[in-house]
């Protein structure tokens, strides 16, 4: 039985969302809807959680359907059995904590929710602040009393929409490691939206790209960030060294081609799932910043290691962005690369006072997207 199945059509004012996904059990701790803003991550949120009906399609909840267009079914908010927490966190703020976090328990027995509310206040450190109103919390504070009563009625799935945006830098840490530890100890599938690139590969067991309404790719976190099937994705997840380039070898013993990139050769590995191409075959290299090497060595050139002069540096406290223009003859081929590395690395690099810059890469560590050129 999966934890979510969903297939729904919305048309808005900017674009129409089309959006197919399905949460196996396998899955089942964080699925991050990822994008822009404006990409239709909060609407389709909203779509199961019930705050917005779908124009068609159909969604699913533990094999639970609560929304069908076909068969004119739309099971309302509160019987859903889903934990929602929006953007602005919507917390009464005429009712104190713990009033707040048995809102969702108001049905119950009081001795059940005067259990319930203690059990919660302990699991998100909130213990003493019962009598306290939202405005005599911190943000994060705040943030988890309404996770505490999104959790109360004990949900079969729990739906988060940019749940960190408002938070400074070292509370966003703190809560996305909270978040992790809870999605673990509950066992409760969780379904979160963000637009930061660290955050989303940092909670994500499955993710699923958006933009402009449409479902781009889903999947594992590792094959979503390093095996985009587009450029498009590429570019969203941070990829910013996307090279043009012709097929001119291929090796079937070593499960490579050779890639002209403007006079630049580079080696990639062919991936399983991926047809081999011809030779002749227009494509596009992906390179990571992190997964470029930068040296200072006078070895000679060979495949996927190359030399080149240092066109800009960025510091950015404990790593470098460093430009990298590579040289083929005497002339730069393709636009300065992009690498990320330690600052450490990089200016124990830069204080040598022999060797060439040059940059190495693992072929496996190139990918390659045939679908658009």
């Amino acid at each position: 039985m999966k934890p979510l199945e969903l297939a729904i059509r919305k048309r808005l004012k900017s674009f129409t969302l089309e959006a197919e996904l399905s949460l196996s059990e396998e899955e089942a701790r964080v699925l991050v809807l990822f994008g822009a803003s404006g990409s239709g991550k909060s609407v389709t949120l909203k779509c199961i959680a019930g705050v917005i009906e779908p124009d068609a399609g159909y969604i699913a909840i533990s094999g639970r359907a609560i929304f069908d267009s076909r068969q004119n079914l739309s099971v309302k908010i509160q019987k859903r059995n889903v934990g929602y927490v929006p953007q602005n966190y919507a917390l009464f703020p005429h009712l104190t904590v713990e009033q707040n976090i048995a809102f969702g328990l108001r049905h119950a027995e009081r001795v059940t929710t005067t259990k319930r509310v203690r059990e919660l206040l302990g699991l998100m450190q909130l213990d003493g602040l019962e009598k306290f109103y939202p405005r005599q919390l911190s943000g994060g504070q705040q943030q988890r009393v309404a996770f505490a009563r999104a959790l109360a009625p004990r949900p079969s799935i729990l739906l988060l929409d940019e749940p960190f945006s408002a938070l400074d830098g070292n509370i966003r840490a703190e809560l996305r490691q909270n978040l992790a530890h809870l999605s673990r100890e509950l066992a409760i599938p969780v379904v979160f939206i963000t637009h930061d690139l660290e955050e989303a590969y940092m909670l994500a067991d499955k993710l699923a790209v958006l933009d402009k309404g449409q479902l781009l790719q889903s999947g594992s976190r590792d094959q979503i960030f390093y095996h985009p099937t587009s450029e498009r994705v590429a570019r969203l997840l941070g990829i910013r060294n996307i090279i043009a380039g012709k097929v001119t070898e291929v090796s079937s013993e070593r499960g490579t081609v050779l890639v002209n990139c403007g006079g630049l050769m580079l080696e990639a590995a062919i991936r399983q799932e991926q047809k081999i191409p011809l030779p002749g075959t227009k494509l596009k290299v992906c390179l990571r910043p992190e997964s470029l090497e930068l040296v200072r060595t006078n070895a000679e050139e060979a495949h996927n290691c190359f030399r080149g002069i240092i066109t800009e540096e960025v510091a950015r406290g404990s790593l470098y962005t460093v430009y990298f223009a590579p040289i083929v003859g005497d002339m730069t081929v393709v636009p300065p690369l992009e690498i990320e590395l330690p600052a450490r690395q990089y200016l124990a690099l830069k204080s040598m006072d022999s060797g060439q810059w040059r940059v190495r890469l693992a072929s496996s560590t190139a990918h390659l997207i045939f679908s658009e050129v």
